[in-house]
């Protein structure tokens, strides 16, 4: 079984989710966002991202974020999977899918969960150069 919200090491992946997971069938709209550790001029030569967090309480936070969106928004799923580990550039590290009725409100209940997680769990990322300087970026 997929689990709805995940933290750590696995990466499960959209392709997963999406051939495992059987949505209801008033379902009309699946919506993935992926975030994709990035090298871009303002961050400089990035090589890869290492991410950190307190596990209890981010999972603990995630779920809360999970049954908000479902709340929300009339939605009918929700999972929510952040990597923990080193990420190198290219790697996605951080979804959320959302399954709705309409288009609408699953973007809405996406940019929502994907919102609230960045606000809210407490993840930390240190990036990594090209040059093996590295920076810690504040998070939740």
């Amino acid at each position: 079984m997929l689990p709805r919200v995940y933290l750590g090491v696995e990466w499960f992946g959209a392709e997963r989710i999406l051939s495992q997971y059987r949505p209801p069938k008033e379902c009309g709209a699946s919506l993935t966002f992926l975030g994709i550790a990035r090298s871009a001029p303002e961050d400089g030569d990035v090589q890869e991202l290492h991410y950190e967090a307190f596990p209890e309480m981010a999972i603990r936070e995630m779920e809360r974020i999970r049954e908000e969106t479902l709340s929300k928004f009339p939605v009918k799923e929700v999972f929510i999977h952040h990597r923990l580990g080193v990420v190198k550039v290219g790697e996605p590290s951080f979804m959320v899918v959302v399954f709705g009725g309409h288009r609408e409100e699953t973007f809405q209940a996406c940019r929502y969960a994907v919102e609230e997680v960045k606000r809210r769990v407490p993840l930390w990322k240190k990036e990594v150069f090209t040059d093996g300087a590295s920076r810690w970026v504040p998070g939740a």
